[in-house]
């Protein structure tokens, strides 16, 4: 079949003009939406952005994949969520281009042009986890679709990331790719946290943080809505750049990894948030023990700091960080959520008392933290997962940890076996995951989406190219 030609200069000048006048009436109603109907035209950005991502998945699903994780953060604020009428959930940037990623992946591989990822004992486990996490949902004090929606947008969807990641990497030139986004992220985390904390230049916030721990120590909230949440997005993605530094064979590439370093140590300090500072010497430690051309470098470091932390601790105290760093009643408070916390526990050990129902059940036991339309948190990721779901709950969410760590570790030792010694990319997962499990501790990743998702995507990733790689290939082994 003979294809279509215009070969009349007269119409192809047409076409143009046509073009160029439907472009500008485009963008006049675009702009007149704006002024008139400023909602309206938010739900038609949402609907172009979705979109566009899905159509750069249907054209390049890595590129779909990594623009997606890109964006997410940033969808509530310019604003790419579809917002739908009361009692219907949100068409968000995050659940509408996620859940279009899986389905693809999954028809691609109906097709034969995937296949399906060899399986760990991580994958064995999931669908348990996400059981219980069903059934606490279920069982939500503020009703079953509340339930399910905070499920989905907390716990479903940094796992689904984890599943695509498994899916669409396929060289090192993927992880390598992946890497750049997640570092660029964390360095707008660490540069919006910086001018946050020193100039008060509050970019992407939500109103729902106060604006001050103490007089004098904002509580930032740059993207992600809190202090801890922005710690651990950095925190878990840090070994990378580590990893990095390590790899570079030029001055000026080291050199260039060592300062953005330092620009995240940066924000991770001016977050004055204790569980992100004890993620960072995580970090630090864990690398440092299983890597011996950085442990060279980091525990004389670490030592040195010490030294100067024990003779300049009076000093230190009178600062910023040592009023945060000693101070008592987030202690006390936590100590005291605990304390309620198993006294709810007992009550229903099995299944729980529901998703998210320690703040009404807190409340209804005296507990009052000043604050009188806030409900109380349990700050410590353990102790809501055993109020919410019982021992089921945190059962799965333990046996989870656990089966991450046992993919993790034999992993590594095939490589071991032949190398005596272990990829670079499995030391740096291993410090992203200690950095993720021990400071949650003190906080809820309930609430910590985007910080789930990141930390999710680099398991999926580590995992699949760990899987892919040979001893033979594996070049930065020791």
């Amino acid at each position: 079949m003979n294809s279509l030609r215009i070969t009349s200069p007269r119409t192809l000048t047409l076409l143009k003009a046509l073009t160029l006048l439907l472009g500008i009436g485009l963008v006049a109603l675009y702009g007149w939406l704006v002024v008139v109907q400023p909602a309206a035209a938010d739900q038609l950005t949402a609907v172009l952005m979705i979109g566009l991502n899905i159509l750069l998945v249907l054209y390049d699903p890595m590129a779909g994949f990594l623009m997606w994780i890109f964006v997410v953060p940033f969808a509530k604020f310019l604003p790419f969520d579809l917002h739908m009428p009361a009692g219907v959930p949100d068409l968000s940037f995050s659940r509408v281009v996620g859940g279009f990623l899986v389905l693809y992946l999954l028809a691609q591989t109906a097709r034969r042009r995937y296949r399906l990822p060899n399986l760990t004992a991580l994958e064995l486990v999931i669908p348990f986890y996400v059981i219980a996490l069903g059934i606490a949902a279920a069982r939500s004090m503020f009703g079953w679709v509340t339930g399910f929606q905070a499920v989905l947008d907390s716990y479903i969807m940094p796992l689904l990331a984890y599943f695509i990641a498994r899916y669409l990497l396929a060289n090192k030139r993927d992880y390598r790719s992946l890497g750049n986004v997640l570092i660029l992220m964390a360095v707008i985390l660490a540069v919006l946290a910086t001018l946050e904390q020193l100039f008060g230049i509050q970019l992407f916030r939500t109103e729902t943080t106060a604006d001050y721990y103490t007089r004098g120590i904002r509580k930032v909230g740059a993207l992600l809505g809190n202090p801890a949440y922005i710690a651990l997005a950095i925190n878990v993605t840090l070994p990378m750049v580590l990893l990095r530094i390590i790899q570079a064979t030029r001055p000026r590439t080291r050199w260039f990894y060592v300062g953005i370093f330092l620009l995240l140590e940066t924000g991770i300090f001016l977050t004055y948030n204790r569980s992100g500072y004890l993620g960072s010497l995580l970090v630090l430690l864990v690398l440092a023990l299983l890597n011996g051309r950085l442990r060279r470098y980091v525990i004389p470091l670490l030592l040195v700091g010490g030294l100067v932390a024990f003779f300049s601790w009076n000093a230190i105290q009178n600062s910023n960080a040592g009023t945060r760093l000693t101070a008592e009643s987030p202690v006390d408070y936590r100590l005291q959520a605990i304390q309620i916390g198993l006294e709810i526990h007992r009550e229903q050990p099995i299944f729980g008392a529901g998703l998210g129902s320690f703040g009404r059940l807190a409340a209804r036991r005296g507990f009052d933290i000043g604050h009188a339309f806030v409900l109380p948190t349990p700050h410590n990721t353990y102790l809501d997962m055993l109020v919410s779901g019982g021992y089921v709950l945190l059962g799965t969410y333990l046996l989870l940890a656990a089966a991450l760590a046992l993919t993790l570790f034999r992993q590594g030792l095939r490589f071991r076996r032949r190398l005596r010694a272990t990829p670079l990319y499995l030391q740096a997962a291993w410090a992203s995951m200690f950095a993720y499990y021990i400071p949650t501790a003190t906080f809820d990743i309930a609430f910590s989406y985007y910080s789930n998702m990141i930390f999710w995507t680099i398991m999926g990733a580590v995992i699949t190219r760990s899987m892919l790689d040979t001893p033979e290939a594996v070049q930065d082994a020791v």
